[in-house]
C-alpha cells in the first residue's frame, strides 16, 4: 500500500485536493473529520468536560461540546491545546488504523494531515502533496468561515509555523490551489501517472 499525505496550512485548499482525489476513485482519510466525529463520542465528551469545563464557561450544552468556545480557548493557549490533542489524537490514530485495515487491498490511499510537519509525521508517508495559496487569499478564505475571527485566525497560524527548508526537500507535489480546479485535477492525475504509474487507476 502506497500512502500519500495531503498537507497544508488552514485555508490552503486541502479540501479541494481531497475532493479531486476522491473523484479519481481513491480512498481518503480526513483527520479533521475524524476529530469532529471523535468529539461527539460520550467517552471523549466526558474527558474533555473533566479537563476544560471549569476553564471554559458554557463548554457543554445538552451533552455536546461547544467547539467554538473550546477552539477559542485552546488556540489562545499552547499548553491547553496540547492537553486537548492528548485527549483527541488517540481516537484519530485508532480511526486511522481502522482505515488502513478496511482499505488493505487498495494500491494507494491518501491521508489529509493538516499538521504533518509540525507533528513530525512526514516519515510515515511515501509521498507528500502540499497545498498553498498567498497569505491574502488564505486570510480571505478563512475569515469567511463560520465563527472565525481575526484573533482566532492569528492564533491558528501560530500553531502552523513550519521549517520551510526541510519541507521543500520532502514535498512530492506542490499545488497552488488558486489555480482553476480543472488545472489542479490535471496536475494531480499527471503526478499519479508519472510518479506512481497509475494511469489506469486515474482514467
Amino acid at each position: 500500500m502506497i500512502k500519500i499525505a495531503i498537507t497544508g496550512n488552514i485555508g490552503s485548499g486541502k479540501s479541494t485536493i481531497t475532493r479531486i482525489v476522491r473523484e479519481l476513485g481513491f480512498k481518503v482519510f480526513d483527520s479533521d473529520q475524524e476529530a469532529e466525529k471523535a468529539m461527539t463520542k460520550n467517552d471523549l465528551i466526558s474527558k474533555i468536560s473533566k479537563e476544560f469545563k471549569s476553564k471554559v464557561p458554557g463548554l457543554i450544552k445538552r451533552n455536546r461540546i461547544d467547539k467554538v468556545k473550546l477552539g477559542e480557548f485552546v488556540f489562545s493557549n499552547t499548553k491547553e491545546l496540547k492537553k486537548l490533542e492528548q485527549i483527541v489524537h488517540p481516537k484519530i490514530w485508532e480511526s486511522k488504523k481502522k482505515f488502513f485495515e478496511i482499505n488493505c487491498n487498495e494500491l494507494v490511499v491518501f491521508l489529509d494531515i493538516p499538521l504533518l510537519f509540525e507533528k513530525n509525521l512526514q516519515s510515515n508517508y511515501d509521498f507528500i502533496i502540499r497545498t498553498y495559496v498567498s497569505s491574502q487569499v488564505q486570510k480571505e478564505r478563512v475569515l469567511k468561515r463560520k465563527n472565525m475571527t481575526q484573533a482566532k485566525f492569528n492564533q491558528i497560524i501560530k500553531t502552523q509555523t513550519i521549517n520551510t527548508n526541510i519541507e521543500k526537500k520532502l514535498i512530492s507535489l506542490d499545488l497552488n490551489t488558486e489555480l482553476d480546479v480543472k488545472i489542479l485535477k490535471i496536475k494531480v492525475k499527471n503526478f499519479l501517472e508519472q510518479t506512481l504509474n497509475l494511469k489506469k487507476a486515474t482514467d
